[in-house]
Formats: structure tokens, C-alpha cells, sequence
């Protein structure tokens, strides 16, 4: 019989925000109305240094966990975050660490089942999703007085460029005995890539933030 492994939501939650203020309080209900259709998460903790969120946690059915300062730096890298976490709540090694942003609000479930497939395997590790990049970089080029290429190269034709993958946060699951292995942005070399043909909305801006609110009231 095969052992029964956990599975936990960390969802990280900056109060202070370069761009917009309070982006993560505006963007909440989202993500909470989301996780109410996952049935495999035991638990659910919101790391934050905002006490707004909680009253918020309480309602939700969430684990408020009030976050160092040192890691609610807008430089401090979400791995800090996620090994605080992992070591507060004393998480198994076995248990499954799923990153959930508030700042990528619109979830899709079939996206995150699809995921889960990949996290029950054995010998599971880490799992990221991966986009098509935007830019290749053997088309980007410096400036600065004269301009020269990024990467050195004669290639013009689109098919003799070598297909390029940018990893997001979308999808994000671990190991809890892994993170030490995992670099800053959480994946390694082991980490088994989900490739997805898709826009993913991430709000970074006052503009995209109301954008989408506008476009969830339709």
C-alpha cells in the first residue's frame, strides 16, 4: 500500500508593494475562491507581514503565519520564505510544497490536476510550468554608446533557432526535503518541467491589477 503524502498550499504575501500598494489585500479573494476547489490540500498557510490578512486567514479556513522581516524584504528570495516556513511548522520531508501567489490570480484547475499527476509520481522531487519565451536571446542586444549582440551569432532564420523555455511560478510544487537543494527561484536541474502554451496573467502593475478586476465583473 503506498504511503499517503501530504500536500500543503504556502501562499506568501508582502504588505508593502514598489508598485501597487496593498496589491496583495486587493488581489486575496481570488486565490481563496480558487483553493476551494482543491480537494488535496491539508493545509493551507499564508505567510505574511500585513496582520490584515489575519482575520482573513480565520475566515478562509487558512493558517496565518506572521513571516520574519528579513524575508518581507521585496528583495528576499521566495526560497527564504518557504525554508522558514518548512522549519516553523516542523513539515515533514515527504510532504508536497505547493507555492501559490496571490499576484497570479487567475487559476485554472485543469492546469493544476493536470500538475498534481506529476507530483504523486514515484521518486517525485520538484515539478515547475514553463512558457515559450518571448524574446530569443539571439535577437537581444546591448546598448551602451555602441550596441553589440548579447549572444554572438549570425542566425536570422526562426527554425535554426534552438526552442528557449522561461520557468513561472504558475505552477510550483516540492518536496519539503528538497528545498535545500533548490536554488533561489526553487528548481533544479532534477525539477520536472510542465510546458504550457499559454498567457498567464501576472499583475505587477495599477493598470493590469485593474484590468482584471474590470474583467471579473463581466
Amino acid at each position: 500500500m503506498r504511503e499517503k503524502i501530504n500536500h500543503i498550499a504556502i501562499i506568501p504575501a508582502r504588505k508593502n508593494s514598489k508598485e501597487v500598494k496593498f496589491k496583495n489585500r486587493l488581489l486575496f479573494k481570488y486565490t481563496e475562491e480558487f483553493v476551494r476547489k482543491i480537494n488535496w490540500f491539508n493545509k493551507i498557510i499564508l505567510a505574511s507581514d500585513d496582520q490584515y490578512f489575519a482575520s482573513k486567514c480565520k475566515k478562509a479556513n487558512f493558517i496565518f503565519y506572521k513571516r520574519k522581516k528579513k524575508n518581507s524584504q521585496d528583495n528576499s528570495p521566495i526560497k527564504s520564505v518557504m525554508e522558514e516556513v518548512i522549519k516553523e511548522f516542523d513539515i515533514n520531508h515527504k510532504t508536497i510544497i505547493w507555492l501559490l501567489y496571490l499576484t497570479i490570480p487567475d487559476k485554472k484547475i485543469s492546469d493544476f490536476k493536470r500538475f498534481k499527476y506529476i507530483t504523486i509520481k514515484k521518486n517525485f522531487l520538484s515539478s515547475m510550468s514553463f512558457v515559450p519565451i518571448k524574446t530569443h536571446p539571439y535577437d537581444c542586444w546591448i546598448i551602451n554608446k555602441k550596441i553589440k549582440k548579447l549572444i554572438k551569432n549570425d542566425v536570422y532564420r526562426r527554425q535554426d533557432k534552438i526552442k528557449l523555455f522561461e520557468h513561472h511560478h504558475y505552477l510550483c510544487a516540492f518536496k519539503a526535503g528538497e528545498i535545500n537543494k533548490l536554488n533561489s527561484e526553487l528548481l533544479n536541474s532534477n525539477t520536472v518541467p510542465l510546458i504550457l502554451n499559454k498567457n498567464i496573467i501576472e499583475i505587477d502593475t495599477r493598470k493590469e491589477l485593474y484590468k482584471f478586476i474590470e474583467r471579473k465583473k463581466v
